[in-house]
């Protein structure tokens, strides 16, 4: 697989200005997949407030009780380069457990590989983080290359629920 960039300008509800980009590392197929790093940009305002959700990510098999084969990944803590960049990374956990339940981490694998990145992240703002989708959500996939991607989806395609923090309260 090649190296992909997937940028998603204006996810979040009320906010314009905030917005994230998760690049995949280019790797031969086959390989365990490798950690994908997310970086989340805005003014430093809302940016507090997601940090602290983000926060959340690191703790998420504590948070969700019921463990489905689309959960088989972790994220790290997010850490703050600047009052208006934060990262954090995504972490496949498929392929850890124990050999009876190979089928189960061939799905997770499956899951983690096909399912784009964005999609995970903006699930888990709203289930673990409690945060407000914004109804219609673009996303860019660019491999480097023409042609670029350009999408745009219903909220209720990628989760189904919405949350009901603002990153900007009083919106």
């Amino acid at each position: 697989m090649d190296e992909l960039l997937i940028k998603v300008p204006a996810p979040f509800s009320g906010v314009e200005d905030v917005g994230f980009s998760a690049r995949y590392p280019a790797q031969r197929p086959g390989d365990p997949l490798r950690d994908v790093t997310i970086f989340v940009e805005g003014p430093a305002p809302p940016m507090r407030r997601l940090v602290e959700r983000l926060a959340l990510f690191a703790e998420k098999d504590q948070m969700i009780v019921a463990v489905a084969e689309d959960d088989a990944y972790s994220w790290t803590s997010p850490i703050q380069l600047t009052d208006e960049v934060c990262v954090l990374s995504f972490r496949d956990r498929s392929l850890m457990g124990d050999s009876s339940q190979y089928g189960r981490m061939e799905r997770g694998y499956v899951w983690n590989l096909v399912r784009p990145l964005a999609f995970t992240f903006l699930r888990d703002c709203v289930r673990i983080g409690g945060l407000r989708l914004a109804e219609r959500i673009a996303v860019v996939l660019d491999p480097g290359r023409p042609p670029l991607v350009d999408l745009e989806l219903d909220r209720a395609s990628i989760t189904p629920e919405n949350g009901t923090l603002l990153l900007r309260p009083g919106f």
